[in-house]
C-alpha cells in the first residue's frame, strides 16, 4: 500500500499596505510636523510676550532659550510624537525632524512678521540644534521603554524653565574691529573729496554688499556739515533712516574718524529687524575711521570699523556682526574707488 503525501499549502504572504494605510499614515506624520511647528509657533509667542520689555529695549526672542532650546526641543518632540506612531530608523528621523523646523521659520516669516534678516541669520542655529534635538529624541525613545509621553511633557517645558532663569543673567558685551583696505588710482586729495561728500548714492553702486542684499537699506548720502574735530557729518538711508556722525579726528587728505550718534527716530519701525537695529541693545557701530596713504599711482584706503554686540551668544551673533561688518566695510570701498577712479 503506497503512503500518499499531502503537499504544504505555501505560506501565506504578507499582503502590501493599502492605499488606505499608507494615505492614513501619511496623514498621521503630517499631523505630526504641523504640531511640532505649531509648538514653535506658540513659543515664539510666549517668548515675543512674556520675556520682552520695549522699555529697556529687550526681547525675549534674543534669548538662549528661543534660538536654541526651543528648535532643540522641536526636533526632540517630532521624533518622540513619530516613534509613538511607528519606529523609524535613526537618519529617517533626522531627515523628517527638518519639516517641522523649517515649517516654524516659514510661519515665522509670514505669519508672526518676523524680518528675514532674523531668520536668515538663525535658519542654521535652528537647524543643527533642531537636527540635535531629534537624535536625542531618537535614543531616548529607543531606550524609554514606553515612558515617552513623560519625556515628551519634560520636553515641551524646558525652554521656558529657561527662558525665565535666563532674564536674570545680565548680557555680555563683546567689541571688535575689523579692518579692510584698498589701492585707488587716484590722488589723496580725490578720494577725501568723496569720503566726505558722497551724494546720490544709487542702489547698484553698493549691490555687491551682502548686508544691502537681505535687506539693509542702501545709503542715499552723507554730508560732512563741519569739517572739524567735533564736528558733525549727517547720514541719510532709504525707508526714512537717518542719524549723525560726531567727528574725532580730522587730518585733511589723511585720517578722519568719527562716532555714531543714534537718536530714537534714526530707524523707523520697519526699517530694519527689531532685534538688530543698530544702535539698540543687541548691536551697535561704535565708531569707524578711515587712513589715506598715498602711494605711487595713487591712494590706499583703509578703515576701521568697531561695532559691539550684547547678546547671551555672542560667540554666534559676533560671527554674523562680523561677517556683514566685513563685507559691507568692503562693498563701500569699492564704492569709493570707484568713484574716485571716475573722477
Amino acid at each position: 500500500m503506497t503512503d500518499s503525501v499531502t503537499p504544504e499549502a505555501p505560506a501565506a504572504s504578507t499582503p502590501p499596505p493599502s492605499r488606505t494605510h499608507w494615505s492614513l499614515r501619511v496623514l498621521l506624520w503630517t499631523f505630526v510636523m504641523g504640531l511640532g511647528a505649531v509648538y514653535g509657533v506658540l513659543g515664539y509667542q510666549f517668548f515675543a510676550t512674556l520675556f520682552s520689555d520695549s522699555a529697556h529695549g529687550r526681547s525675549g526672542l534674543m534669548t538662549v532659550a528661543f534660538l536654541a532650546m526651543l528648535p532643540l526641543c522641536i526636533g526632540a518632540l517630532a521624533v518622540l510624537l513619530i516613534q509613538r506612531q511607528r519606529r523609524v530608523g535613526f537618519w529617517q528621523a533626522i531627515g523628517m525632524s527638518s519639516v517641522p523646523l523649517l515649517l516654524f521659520l516659514f510661519l515665522a516669516g509670514t505669519l508672526l512678521r518676523e524680518g528675514f534678516i532674523c531668520i536668515l541669520m538663525a535658519l542654521p542655529l535652528v537647524l543643527v540644534l533642531g537636527f540635535m534635538g531629534a537624535a536625542i529624541g531618537w535614543m531616548a525613545s529607543a531606550l524609554s521603554k514606553g515612558s515617552s509621553t513623560r519625556m515628551m511633557s519634560v520636553v515641551v517645558l524646558v525652554p521656558f524653565a529657561f527662558g525665565a532663569v535666563e532674564q536674570e543673567l545680565p548680557l555680555q558685551d563683546q567689541v571688535q574691529t575689523v579692518t579692510r583696505s584698498i589701492d585707488i588710482q587716484a590722488p589723496a586729495e580725490v578720494v577725501w573729496r568723496h569720503i566726505n561728500m558722497p551724494t546720490g548714492i544709487q542702489p547698484g553702486e553698493l549691490k555687491d554688499g551682502v548686508a544691502y542684499r537681505i535687506g539693509v537699506p542702501y545709503p542715499i548720502e552723507g554730508r560732512t556739515l563741519e569739517p572739524r574735530v567735533g564736528g558733525m557729518r549727517h547720514l541719510v538711508w532709504q525707508r526714512g533712516v537717518a542719524f549723525d556722525e560726531e567727528i574725532t579726528v580730522w587730518e585733511p587728505q589723511r585720517q578722519v574718524a568719527w562716532k555714531y550718534v543714534f537718536g530714537p527716530g534714526s530707524f523707523p519701525q520697519g526699517s530694519l529687524d527689531d532685534h538688530i537695529v543698530i544702535g539698540g541693545r543687541y548691536f551697535n557701530l561704535e565708531d569707524t575711521s578711515y587712513t589715506l596713504t598715498p602711494q605711487t599711482g595713487g591712494t590706499r584706503l583703509t578703515v576701521n570699523v568697531s561695532f559691539r554686540v550684547s547678546t547671551h551668544f555672542n560667540w554666534y551673533a559676533g560671527a554674523w556682526a562680523r561677517f556683514l561688518v566685513s563685507d559691507t566695510a568692503e562693498t563701500i570701498l569699492g564704492f569709493y574707488k570707484h568713484r574716485a577712479e571716475a573722477g
